[in-house]
């Protein structure tokens, strides 16, 4: 089976935004199931790796767009592998419109054990699937920074709808909570340029989320990071950052 896979999905009305366009939730979530759908291909799915008693968690990941596509217009994700180093396992991709790569996404990946939750190595599947060589993008998911300061916006209360077949908070979720935090009047005003993630601890049903900000605000660009903290033991769940340019 081909490390290289590609997936056709529509923007429809749960994946557009309240400016009729492909949303970040909406296109993390096509991200994450045209990599469940690769990895099942591949052999590494969630059935084979709950099989082996370990399951896939993303750790980091960053989103370059250069435009937004619109509701109803169709998108074509291409998703490879890359060469798995020690614990860390390395998949990119391309959104095409048209024919035309509209965006990019490089994303990093653990292996941890269903039993403890530590983190497994992943090399393994260097014997099994032939990571994919041709393509390559030129930037990495990288550690997002803390900010010294930051600003509470906004407190979210883990629920049943946002744990997913591991028991977790899904990945999309914390991104949901970014843009919840943010006030809805700036989201018609300015568009996502870039979006990273780092995903550093677990988050479970009941858990408290308190998110806060730092904004760095230059001409018509606007830098803000993020910080998602568990308010019962103040641990870090996430931290990350985006770059959203002012609409004319």
């Amino acid at each position: 089976m081909s490390s290289l896979f590609s997936i056709e999905y529509t923007v429809n009305t749960t994946y557009v935004n309240a400016n009729k366009k492909l949303g970040l939730y909406g296109l993390m979530c096509m991200l994450q199931d045209a990599a469940s759908v690769h990895a099942i291909k591949l052999g590494f799915g969630y059935e084979d790796m709950k099989s082996s008693g370990i399951f896939w968690v993303l750790s980091r990941q960053k989103i370059i767009m250069k435009r937004w596509p619109d509701w109803r217009e169709k998108v074509q994700i291409k998703t490879w592998t890359k060469p798995v180093e020690s614990f860390y396992a390395y998949r990119e991709f391309q959104v095409l419109a048209d024919g035309q790569v509209i965006g990019e996404c490089s994303t990093m990946w653990l292996i941890l054990d269903s039993n403890t939750h530590r983190p497994k190595k992943a090399d393994f599947l260097n014997e099994t699937v032939k990571p994919h060589l041709d393509d390559s993008l030129n930037f990495t998911a990288g550690k997002v920074v803390k900010p010294e300061e930051t600003n509470v916006d906004a407190s979210f209360l883990v629920r049943n709808s946002d744990i997913d077949m591991n028991q977790h908070v899904n990945n999309t979720k914390y991104a949901q909570w970014v843009l919840d935090s943010i006030p809805f009047d700036l989201h018609s005003k300015f568009t996502l340029k870039e979006f990273e993630i780092n995903f550093l601890n677990e988050s479970f049903l009941g858990d408290e989320i308190e998110v806060s900000s730092h904004r760095s605000i230059a001409e018509l660009n606007h830098n803000l990071t993020f910080m998602g903290k568990r308010s019962s033991d103040s641990k870090s769940v996430f931290l990350a950052s985006m770059k959203a340019e002012q609409l004319s």
